[in-house]
This record gives C-alpha cells, structure tokens and sequence, in this order.
C-alpha cells in the first residue's frame, strides 16, 4: 500500500461527527468529546505510518549535512574559477 493509501485511509476511519446532546466532536473511530478533530485525524495518521520525532530530527539532520556538503563543494568551485581570472 502506498503513502497516499494509507493516509486516505485513516481520513476515512476518522470521519468527524457532531454530537448535539454535549457539543463535543465525536469520531467514527469511537473517541469523544474532541476539541480538535483535525489534530487527531493527524495523530492518527502520524501514528499510522509510523512517524517519531526521533525519525524527523535525522531526516532533518540529513538534510542539513547535503546542504552543507552542496554549499562547500559550490564554494570550492568558486574559489577555483576567481583563482582561474
């Protein structure tokens, strides 16, 4: 199953309901008395696939180590080209 299918999924098991007897936002998954129906189809869906904090922080961290890498290797090749006039 891909990213996207499992994502419609957990939308689809997590259809908002509006109670009327106490105002509170019931989910077709069975919780209750939300005040946040948005933030807890996205932890659903974080939970779903997986998703930890510790996961976000290394992606972030990889990213960052490409960046810097890009950078000084764009800053060699400019170095050599103002040596070159």
């Amino acid at each position: 199953m891909d990213l996207i299918a499992h994502i419609r999924e957990v939308i689809d098991e997590h259809v908002k309901r509006e109670c009327r007897d106490d105002g509170g936002l019931h989910c077709r998954c069975g919780a209750k008395e939300l005040t946040d129906h948005s933030t807890h189809v996205a932890q659903a869906i974080v939970n779903r696939l997986g998703l930890r904090r510790e996961a976000a922080e290394n992606a972030k961290r990889v990213v960052n180590d490409k960046i810097r890498y890009v950078s000084a290797l764009f800053d060699q090749e400019l170095t050599v080209l103002e040596g070159a006039e």
